[in-house]
Order: C-alpha cells, then sequence, then structure tokens
C-alpha cells in the first residue's frame, strides 16, 4: 500500500523527504503544495519557479509525487490565469519545468478548479491525474453536485486518463459515518486508486508544557483509516504529518520568546517534545529533552531513521539544535518511516 504524506514545499518538509530509507520511497507518493507566489511577485510571478525542477530533482529524485498547483495562489486569494513572457499560464509553465527536470510528477485539480487549470492538467501529458476533494470545507448534502461535477467537468472530459481521487478532511472534527457516506458517494467515480486524507495531529505545541516531552493526543486519524478498511479495501491512506501551519509567518517574531518543538509520532499517539523557552537556555535544555526521548519506551532507536539518529546525537550533544525548521524536519521524517511502515 502506498501513503500520501501532504507537504508544503519547504526546506524542512522537503529535507524530509531527502533523507528516508530508499526503501520507503517506493512506499510513499508525497502531495506537494506548490510554492507560493507572493503578492509583490505577481507581475513576475514565474520567478518562483525559477528553481523548481532543479531543487525537487535534488530533494527527491526519482520518487514519484502528487503536485498541487492551487496552493501557488493562496496569498494573491484568485486562481486566475498568470501568463508567463512566453504565453504560457501557470499550470503549463510548471510542468514544463518539471517535464524538463525529468521528474516523476502527477498533476493535482481540486473538485472546484478554474476551467483554464483543469483543461491545463487533463491536456497534459500525464495519463494519471490525481483529484483533491477537500470534504473539510463543504456539508455531506453537497456531495451529489459535487461528484456530478468532478464527473462530468473533469473525468468525462478525458475518459482515456487515470484519476486518483483524495479525499481530504483535514483535521476536521467529522464523524466516521460522514465519512463512510463520503467514500461510498465518490467511489461511483471512475479511479485508479482512492485516498482518505485526514490528520489528528495538533496544529501546534501550545497544549505541550514548556522543557517536557509528553503524549499530546491520540492518533485517530490513522484509527479511523484501519476501522473503515474492512468496509472499503480499496482506500489508501493519506495525512498531513506532523505539521499543519506554517512555522512563524511574518516578520514580526522574536526568536528569543519561542521554544524548539520537536512532534514525534507513534503508533497509537502524538507525542511533543519542548525546550525551555530560547531566552533561557532553550537551546541547552533540549539536549536534555532529546535524551528525555531516547530513555522513553516509544524511541525507536537511532537507526530506525534520519530524524531519529539526529535526536540521539542530540541527546549526546553531538549535535546542536538551535533553529525552528530543523527539530521539523527531524520529525516529519521520522512520521513518514513510522507511518509507511505500519502500512
Amino acid at each position: 500500500m502506498t501513503y500520501y504524506p501532504i507537504l508544503k514545499i519547504s526546506n524542512a518538509e522537503m529535507g524530509a523527504l531527502e533523507h528516508l530509507r530508499e526503501e520507503t520511497t517506493e512506499w510513499v507518493t508525497p502531495i506537494l503544495e506548490s510554492k507560493i507566489i507572493a503578492k509583490n511577485k505577481v507581475e513576475q510571478w514565474w520567478t518562483t519557479f525559477r528553481t523548481l525542477g532543479k531543487y525537487l530533482r535534488e530533494k527527491i529524485g526519482d520518487m514519484n509525487f502528487i503536485y498541487d498547483f492551487s496552493s501557488a495562489f493562496e496569498k494573491i486569494g484568485e486562481i486566475r490565469e498568470l501568463k508567463d513572457q512566453n504565453g504560457y499560464n501557470l499550470i503549463q509553465h510548471c510542468i514544463m519545468i518539471m517535464e524538463e527536470a525529468k521528474l516523476n510528477y502527477i498533476p493535482c485539480i481540486h473538485f472546484d478548479s478554474p476551467e483554464w487549470l483543469i483543461d491545463s492538467v487533463i491536456n497534459s501529458n500525464s495519463d494519471l491525474i490525481a483529484i483533491r476533494i477537500r470534504c473539510h470545507d463543504f456539508n455531506s448534502p453537497m456531495e451529489e453536485i459535487i461528484q456530478k461535477r468532478i464527473r462530468e467537468e473533469i473525468i468525462e472530459l478525458k475518459n482515456e486518463k487515470n484519476y486518483i481521487l483524495i479525499l481530504d478532511f483535514y483535521n476536521a472534527p467529522i464523524s466516521i459515518s460522514r465519512i463512510e457516506t463520503s467514500i461510498e458517494k465518490f467511489s461511483d467515480l471512475s479511479f485508479q486508486k482512492f485516498v482518505l486524507a485526514l490528520t489528528s495531529c495538533p496544529e501546534d505545541a501550545s497544549k505541550a508544557a514548556p522543557n517536557s516531552f509528553a503524549p499530546i493526543c491520540q492518533r485517530e486519524d490513522f484509527k479511523t483509516f484501519q476501522n473503515l478498511q474492512d468496509e472499503f479495501p480499496y482506500i489508501e491512506f493519506g495525512d498531513y504529518t506532523v505539521r499543519l501551519k506554517p512555522e512563524f509567518e511574518g516578520t514580526d517574531i522574536n526568536y528569543y520568546n519561542t521554544y524548539l518543538k520537536l512532534f514525534y509520532s507513534t503508533e497509537d499517539d502524538y507525542y511533543i517534545a519542548k525546550s525551555a523557552i530560547l531566552e533561557k537556555n532553550g537551546i541547552e535544555s533540549f539536549f536534555g529533552i532529546c535524551q528525555e526521548i531516547v530513555e522513553s519506551d516509544v524511541y525507536k532507536g537511532a537507526d530506525y531513521s534520519y530524524g531519529d539518529l539526529a535526536i540521539k546525537q542530540c541527546a549526546e550533544k553531538e549535535l546542536i539544535i538551535s533553529n525552528h525548521s530543523k527539530p521539523i524536519e527531524y520529525g516529519i521524517n521520522h512520521h513518514i518511516e513510522l507511518t509507511a511502515r505500519m502500512l
């Protein structure tokens, strides 16, 4: 079974993928959310993607991945058809870059993507297309209309294409009966693969006490998936790993008034390791926190993953963790290795 972690194209998340075990990369197809165009870069939006092909080639090599273009427009607000100097829109522009870099990409559209975006994707060279259905954004009564739109305005336009359906429930508090209803409804569509994506990982570490390593909540996301497998044996699993919100958006963050935080997944729970506040020996306190992880019953061992090795090295003071990006990278790397093996 394939595992579909949803990730942003950031140094932490791409670093986590870069350091996966070679065998793990064969079990994982990450869903990569596009680099975001800044508001002040709209006039020359293509500069945002100048190094996209080279960067992804260096980080993930030949790994299969799904590329979700819609995220590019998050800060602009409107998903409009931007054209580059040669008259190509963003989808065409990025596809050419990825093909030039010989990347194994699967283009992704959303159930409500505009017509120009859908046309650009279904008319691409890719025989396999992902359709992301954000179930957390609409109520169950809307599913009939959305299913009809996907069938008539996407799938039937190119019947010869194959489709991956991604039912994305994000972290919404939705009952298992609603998920069952959604799976049944969208299973009527033509598909090659069917992915259930959801998460119960906390959005941030606000519930964790400083200078501690402790369980924060259960992995209800994976348990829900397991409970649904008997009824729907064809579904595959996706989640948001251990990072839902980007860390520290904006420039007015006081570094010394923050904490180092590492999310550590187990088969049953999400744990959070949190330093003392950085202005009060936070970096030094994290050595002790990592030692606490290593000595705990849930630690998998230094050989388990790149992230676990880094935790051991920090515990032994061979590695100094002083920025917020690295604990995110280590936590995501460990989470992907663990979840891929659980499947």
